[in-house]
């Protein structure tokens, strides 16, 4: 019995892990000033995870690192090494954030296929006798 579950358990791990990359998460540019600013606003409870500079530098910080500002001065991890850069210099923050639409249809969309798909086996263990 358990032979027979075990393709559309596989089928269903299979498409599990590519909705896991699809992700809920999304990066965000936003202008630097109008972030940092507003430190009360729901922006800066987000992380950021990379800046862009004045001069078109793309910077992207260690996964595991927490950018803060001290000072006048964005300090973080990059390449395992702790680097600062002053505020001034920075032009947007790219902020990581969860969107909750997006997470509520994934998760309504699995329990969606795992209804059908537990349906469909137990459809398939079904016999019916002929008259």
């Amino acid at each position: 019995m358990l032979a027979r579950a075990r393709r559309p358990t596989a089928s269903l791990c299979i498409a599990l892990l590519a909705l896991n990359a699809v992700g809920c998460h999304q990066i965000n540019q936003r202008e630097a000033q109008t972030v940092l600013q507003s430190s009360g606003s729901a922006d800066t409870l987000k992380r950021v995870v990379g800046v862009t500079l004045n001069d078109g530098r793309e910077i992207r910080f260690d996964a595991e690192s927490h950018a803060f500002v001290r000072g006048d001065t964005l300090e973080t991890q990059v390449d395992k090494q702790p680097w600062g850069i002053p505020v001034s210099d920075l032009q947007r923050l790219w902020v990581e954030s969860v969107d909750n639409t997006r997470t509520s249809f994934l998760v309504l969309g699995i329990l969606v296929a795992a209804f059908f798909a537990i349906g469909a086996l137990a459809a398939s263990q079904m016999s019916y006798a002929l008259p």
